[in-house]
């Protein structure tokens, strides 16, 4: 194990609460928590037995009081505020572990991207399907060629529960598609060419907030006309699910068939004859004791291979693996196709341009941002 890292964690709800206890599993220390809101510092700290810890209701202060003290932060408050609560650590220069998206308006984000600029060594977005075993190998399958060219892609996202009062969520697709939008996109190794989408209410379903609907579909196309898929819902009454088809001139591979909750998570290589491949494995799901989000068994893994990964990079001054840079096209992607359900399923065109200000003038002109 390398240095004992001292971190700061701003944000203290559900996804907070679960990046701290994991760094402390790992044998790092907290050193100071921080959220908007004090009764949930409180909360924080006896949850995570941090009662002697400094506290903090507002990230400017903590970036100012602890530069020099920490040596990493998690930021994990609401959506709308994560570019907002960033940006006093970018500026202290922390490194900062940031839950995704960089904020819930993408006008927001491309000025947050303007403001810090583009180096990789700053921010290390939270999309743990990244450094998840079961999606890796599935990349390196595809990679491999042993299904042929890619005609089809589907991931799906089904939560089994509706979000908690306190949850800030802009739509579903913006909230939930931004996981399987970047899974697609690492995936294919492609950003889509053409999206557009529909949202839906189905029955026997309430929900504490309104996401515009509980289920959605986006369809996407990309520049080498694979067929894309992306299905949401918050209404998987068995447990949560996290599957993905990816369907193949030569084969389909098909990861996280659901097979009870908490269960096996299978990547499965079918091949022309109807046989699995030899190359299909199982991944176990994690174990989580007492009270613990619904997406944690899936994912327990992932994130901390993230935080490891996080640490080492820091450690190396290698450039992060996931940055503000990634994110922001999984952003461009759920806005394209939250605007689309809003409209009726209008198609709308993408780009993607190295060059941010390129970038920002595309987003524009496909009508997913307003002119400056």
């Amino acid at each position: 194990m390398g240095k004992r890292f001292k971190y700061g964690v701003y944000g203290l709800g559900r996804i907070g609460k679960v990046h701290a206890a994991i760094v402390q599993e790992q044998g790092h220390q907290i050193v100071a928590l921080g959220d908007d809101e004090p009764a949930a510092v409180v909360a924080a700290q006896e949850e995570l037995n941090a009662g002697a810890v400094k506290t903090f209701n507002d990230p400017t202060r903590m970036a100012h009081e602890m530069a020099g003290v920490i040596d990493a932060m998690i930021i994990a408050s609401h959506t709308k505020n994560h570019a907002k609560d960033a940006l006093p650590f970018v500026q202290t220069r922390i490194p900062i572990y940031l839950e995704k998206p960089l904020t819930d308006d993408l006008q927001e984000s491309f000025a947050f991207v303007e403001a810090i600029g583009r180096d990789p060594h700053q921010i290390q977005i939270g999309l743990q399907r990244r450094y998840d075993p079961a999606l890796l190998h599935t990349k390196k399958l595809i990679q491999s060629g042993l299904i042929g060219e890619i005609r089809e892609i589907r991931c799906i996202l089904r939560d089994q529960f509706p979000p908690p009062p306190t949850y800030s969520s802009r739509g579903l697709i913006v909230d939930m598609g931004i996981h399987v939008a970047d899974e697609a996109i690492v995936l294919l190794d492609e950003f889509p060419s053409e999206v557009w989408a529909s949202v839906h209410h189905t029955r026997a379903y309430s929900s504490p907030i309104d996401e515009g609907g509980d289920t959605a579909f986006v369809t996407f196309t990309t520049p080498s006309q694979v067929l894309g898929r992306l299905d949401l819902s918050r209404t998987h009454a068995s447990g949560y699910n996290n599957e993905t088809y990816i369907i193949g001139a030569r084969g389909t591979i098909h990861t996280g068939r659901f097979a009870g909750y908490p269960g096996p998570i299978h990547v499965e290589v079918w091949q022309p004859d109807g046989t699995r491949h030899p190359e299909s494995k199982i991944f176990e799901m994690a174990n989580p004791k007492g009270k613990y989000p619904e997406f944690l068994p899936r994912f327990d893994n992932a994130y901390r291979h993230a935080h490891q990964q996080f640490r080492a990079e820091i450690e190396s001054g290698t450039a992060f693996a996931v940055t503000q840079n990634e994110i922001l096209d999984a952003q461009v992607f759920v806005e394209a196709a939250h605007r689309s359900a809003e409209r009726g399923g209008v198609h709308y065109r993408l780009q993607r341009f190295g060059n941010l200000r390129e970038y920002r003038a595309a987003c524009i002109a496909n009508g997913l941002m307003d002119s400056d």
